[in-house]
């Protein structure tokens, strides 16, 4: 009964791993089978990152040895789900920044890699400005881009690792991933705001310029999950409210997103979570009061 009520949880990490790139699917299925076996799951193993070499380069293969290598150690060392989400992204993004020296269309992505996309999308009915200019963009933007894309299929392998598991004789990695950014975090998007408003006034090296954007767009991944996490507890409260939410997470995706970040910023400060909690708590200890008088 426990392995069918895990189903589909298997089905939903599984498929969202995927979603983020089989280099990431391959990490989940390859730290779950070093974990139970290492003799029979390190030659499995291999076979997988050369398969994920095969389908997505050198970089796909370096990515799913990475995350599966350290969730793997991670479980075996008893580490908290929270830790190693820390853990697999950090080192992710570590070698995604080392690799990228050598690979560009692993984080920074330039017009070479894109090059082959042009024919696709004037095929497609697009104008030849509208696809340069969305080139651009793609181009100067890739290092946020790519950074928030490898912490967050890192984040997903980890939580598709911990679905698969689940077997007393096997270890796995224990606790729920309350995520929270440290109040002194929320400085980095407020000075890269300032310096974005500050062109207006006196100029601003492009270099500094396109740090500040690309750390912008990398900040929203936290700041996303962490206003995300204190959306889905308040949504709990209310009945009905999980369903509001999720449709308006599908069909009004720029503006749930923007929300969702702002409230992240704003949580590093006021912990909503706890001031929530207290209501709850503060809603049965009155409940229990009225039913005892």
């Amino acid at each position: 009964m426990p392995e069918i009520r895990k189903r589909p949880k298997q089905l939903l990490w599984g498929g969202l791993s995927l979603i983020m790139g089989f280099p990431f699917l391959a990490a989940g299925v390859s730290a779950s089978l070093l974990n139970s076996r290492l003799n029979r799951g390190l030659p499995i193993t291999a076979a997988i990152v050369f398969l994920s070499w095969y389908l997505s380069g050198f970089q796909g293969a370096a990515a799913t040895a990475v995350c599966a290598a350290v969730i793997a150690i991670s479980a075996r060392s008893g580490y908290s789900l929270l830790k190693t989400m820390y853990l697999c992204s950090g080192v992710a993004l570590f070698s995604g920044g080392l690799l990228s020296l050598e690979f560009p269309g692993f984080m920074n992505i330039g017009e070479a890699e894109l090059s082959p996309l042009r024919e696709v999308y004037l095929a497609a009915g697009l104008e030849s400005g509208t696809v340069d200019r969305m080139f651009s963009l793609i181009t100067y933007y890739a290092p946020g881009i790519g950074a928030a894309h490898i912490v967050l299929g890192s984040i997903v392998s980890v939580l598709f690792f911990k679905s698969l598991t689940g077997k007393k004789e096997s270890p796995t990695i224990h606790g729920t991933g309350n995520f929270r950014m440290h109040w002194v975090f929320a400085w980095i998007p407020i000075l890269c705001l300032i310096t974005l408003v500050s062109t207006r006034t006196f100029p601003v090296p492009d270099l500094v310029l396109r740090i500040a954007k690309n750390l912008l767009v990398f900040c929203s991944l936290p700041y996303g999950i962490e206003g995300f996490q204190v959306a889905v507890k308040w949504a709990k409260g209310i009945p009905g409210m999980m369903f509001i939410l999720i449709m308006s997470a599908v069909f009004a995706p720029p503006f749930i997103l923007g929300g969702l970040i702002l409230l992240g910023i704003l949580d590093t400060w006021f912990d909503y979570r706890k001031i929530i909690d207290k209501r709850i708590e503060r809603m049965k200890n009155e409940g229990s009061s009225d039913q005892n008088s």
